[in-house]
């Protein structure tokens, strides 16, 4: 859990990487409700820091592999919508490694408290927005490459929390 000093890298439960974040103004729309490429920062901070919680800041990663990790591929199913103050979830969970890739399936969900309005959540674990993405490792020159080892080792020991 976050110690109040730092920002919350998340946690992990179980093979799930879960990483808690907060509706601002500048994440909405004039209704009040997210803009939906925010949803996409909300996945892209909480795949960084599952990364760092896995030991593998991407920015140590890069400048010691000369690696890194960039979205290839994205699917969006938007299902319901987040609003202003919405305490949020991001939850993360590898469902394949490649060679050069990982699929990983995101939910972002409304985390258990107050809502918008001072109306309390029930959506429970239910996302509020799926996403299903592809990252490709890939060299300084924008090639394919394989996966770091030590990345891979850890990404195969998380999957296989996931399959007991």
């Amino acid at each position: 859990m976050p110690d109040g000093t730092m920002p919350s890298a998340g946690w992990w439960e179980g093979a799930s990487h879960v990483f808690p974040t907060r509706v601002y103004y500048e994440d909405t729309d004039a209704g009040g409700i997210v803009y939906h490429a925010n949803y996409l920062r909300f996945a892209e901070r909480a795949r960084n820091e599952m990364l760092r919680l896995s030991g593998f800041p991407h920015a140590a990663m890069v400048a010691e592999t000369g690696s890194a990790l960039t979205v290839r591929r994205c699917d969006i199913d938007f299902r319901q919508p987040a609003r202003l103050d919405d305490a949020l979830e991001v939850v993360s969970r590898i469902v394949d490694i490649g060679a050069a890739t990982l699929d990983i399936e995101q939910d972002v969900r409304r985390a258990s408290g107050l809502s918008w309005g001072g109306v309390e959540a029930s959506t429970g674990p239910a996302p509020l927005v799926r996403l299903g993405l592809r990252l490709a490792c890939i060299n300084a020159q924008g090639r394919p490459v394989r996966l770091p080892a030590a990345l891979r080792s850890v990404m195969v020991n998380i999957l296989s929390k996931g399959q007991d």
